[in-house]
């Protein structure tokens, strides 16, 4: 299976750009309600104030409620907006998270699926297979879950937009890292057809790769991630390579919610650190040629 990508003369961005300038996206989300989950740190952060600099009232969920309750604090002060933290994991009770949000906010209008981990470890290694699966628990289960879970109001209300974060290991091979991998390749292809179902109700699914990005996901902290001294030393290696700001993603999903024309993507792979702009100038090609999509490669 390969990722079919191929465009020609596109910019490759590592931070904010005029296209996604915060400038651009200000007031013009006044009103509407976004949940962004694993929002207390990083990408999930930088969304959350995005979103709330576009004027748009954030639900911040996170499992870390002091973090999300610092956020929530800021975008009040900043914006004199309506927010919300909610201490908790998707995989809970995403349906009591929806109706929360909704009685606290009003109606989702957009849904960011943000949380997500890692891990690193050669399979002959794992001792416990649960921690390999529960990869997949959180990186597939759970935003398919809350997807499952906005739906009802969704088509309720005529459309919507749900954006999950991918990664680039979809379209790399990367050894050690079986379970994170296979579960982002997992939620891209459910993206994939999820979105020929909703499309036709309104409702746009987008798939976004946050660039090389020094998070949580990435430090060397956590048993949880890593597993061994020979995977920390390739954690050191990839170090170097991290070279987006979580602003870059942040602001490209504020882009995603914004600008209509982008939606031509609503079910493709999408790299935050391609300018948006010249993809979009290049949107006939992809089209016609079907591009950013998981393919199999036959002879």
């Amino acid at each position: 299976m390969s990722l079919t990508t191929q465009t020609q003369g596109v910019t490759r961005r590592h931070d904010i750009y005029p296209f996604i300038s915060p400038t651009l996206f200000a007031g013009t989300l006044k009103g509407k309600v976004v949940l962004i989950t694993g929002a207390s740190r990083g990408i999930g952060r930088a969304t959350a104030l995005a979103f709330a600099n576009a004027g748009a009232h954030v639900a911040a969920l996170a499992r870390t409620s002091s973090d999300i309750d610092t956020l929530v604090a800021e975008i009040k002060a900043k914006h004199s907006l309506p927010a919300l933290a909610i201490t908790g994991s998707v995989l809970d009770n995403p349906q009591k998270i929806v109706a929360d949000v909704e009685a606290a906010l009003g109606p989702i209008d957009i849904l960011v699926n943000n949380a997500g981990i890692t891990r690193m470890s050669p399979l002959g290694d794992e001792i416990d297979l649960d921690l390999w699966w529960n990869v997949f628990e959180v990186n597939i289960k759970a935003p398919v879950a809350m997807i499952h879970a906005v739906l009802p109001g969704f088509k309720a209300r005529g459309g919507g937009t749900i954006i999950t974060v991918g990664s680039g290991a979809v379209e790399v091979k990367v050894p050690y890292m079986s379970s994170y991998t296979g579960s982002k390749a997992g939620i891209f292809r459910a993206i994939e057809i999820i979105d020929l179902e909703l499309r036709p109700s309104g409702i746009y699914n987008f798939f976004i790769h946050p660039g090389a990005v020094k998070t949580g996901l990435t430090n060397k902290e956590g048993n949880d991630k890593i597993n061994g001294s020979e995977m920390k030393k390739l954690v050191d290696i990839y170090d170097v390579y991290l070279t987006e700001t979580p602003e870059l993603a942040a602001n490209s999903m504020v882009a995603l919610a914004v600008n209509e024309d982008l939606r031509v993507f609503s079910g493709r792979y999408l790299d935050a650190t391609e300018d948006l702009e010249e993809l979009l100038a290049l949107r006939e090609t992809v089209e016609e040629r079907d591009l950013y999509k998981l393919r199999i490669s036959r002879p």
